[in-house]
């Protein structure tokens, strides 16, 4: 009898695409289904599976290179009495967007971002000094070119 236990692993993380949907996914791709045309429109969820461990799980399957991170990943931590999660989030996605764009706008506009939001503190958030660093370095490299 076969056993349904899941023969890929990856690691839950905060902001990551659906447990459910991946291993329907997986389930689907491991029974012969085409993956060419399956694992385009997961959905992101609070926690869920590693994104960058999945899109190349799906990319080996597809017989693609994986693609290296154009960034190294931050991993940050939660904390009592932290940022909250959705703004920091919000933010942070601006901010790497304009990093990875070379529209001078677009990065203007994330400095000024940087510079004038004041993130909401939760009982339960981003750790204060790790977001800090973090969106001091980002506008160092906005301000840079």
């Amino acid at each position: 009898m076969p056993t349904m236990g899941r023969m890929v692993e990856f690691e839950v993380v905060l902001r990551g695409y659906d447990r459910y949907e991946v291993d329907a996914l997986v389930r689907a791709i491991e029974g012969g289904a085409d993956p060419q045309r399956l694992g385009r429109n997961l959905t992101v969820v609070l926690r869920g599976y590693d994104r960058q461990q999945v899109d190349g799980w799906i990319a080996r399957r597809r017989g693609g290179a994986v693609a290296a991170p154009a960034e190294p990943r931050v991993e940050l931590s939660v904390v009592l009495r932290g940022y909250r999660p959705a703004e920091t989030d919000a933010l942070l996605t601006e901010v790497r967007a304009a990093l990875a764009g070379t529209d001078p706008a677009r990065r203007a506009a994330a400095a000024r971002a940087i510079a004038e939001t004041r993130l909401p503190v939760g009982l339960r958030g981003y750790d204060r000094g790790a977001v800090n660093r973090l969106l001091r370095a980002a506008a160092q490299e906005l301000a840079a070119g």
